[in-house]
């Protein structure tokens, strides 16, 4: 189960049907918002199962750690440049709030990774913050 869930996203026919062609076949996607999303992932009727969930932003992801405790570790799999955004790694760049959301997720006990795709080596970020 794939469950994306940035909150801009949720009501976005466009987004949807583009999500919904990018995933592999047989992998269910739910589009819901992070208060949902946190819900599902706290009922425990996905326990069983193997979930990934993809945020839109850093305060989205602080967010949901908040609310969905046990999470060890976060990957950022690309933030894009942008104006005042810092480097940190290949395709990560944060803002001064996108790195204090990241440090609040680090003194969490959080591992945050950077790694764009599963084959790539994963990068620390905590390191670098």
């Amino acid at each position: 189960i794939i469950v994306a869930n940035a909150n801009a996203a949720a009501g976005d026919a466009f987004v949807s049907m583009s999500l919904s062609l990018a995933k592999p076949a047989g992998v269910s996607l739910d589009i819901i918002t992070v208060e949902q999303a946190a819900e599902k992932l706290t009922s425990g009727k996905l326990d069983h199962k193997k979930v990934m969930v993809v945020l839109g932003n850093t305060a989205e992801t602080l967010a949901f750690v908040e609310k969905v405790p046990g999470i060890s570790v976060i990957n950022y799999g690309g933030i894009a440049q942008k104006e005042g955004a810092q480097q940190f790694g290949k395709a990560i760049y944060l803002t001064e709030q996108e790195i204090a959301d990241s440090q609040a997720l680090k003194a969490k006990g959080i591992r945050l990774e950077m790694r764009q795709v599963p084959a790539h080596s994963a990068e620390l970020l905590n390191d670098k913050l």
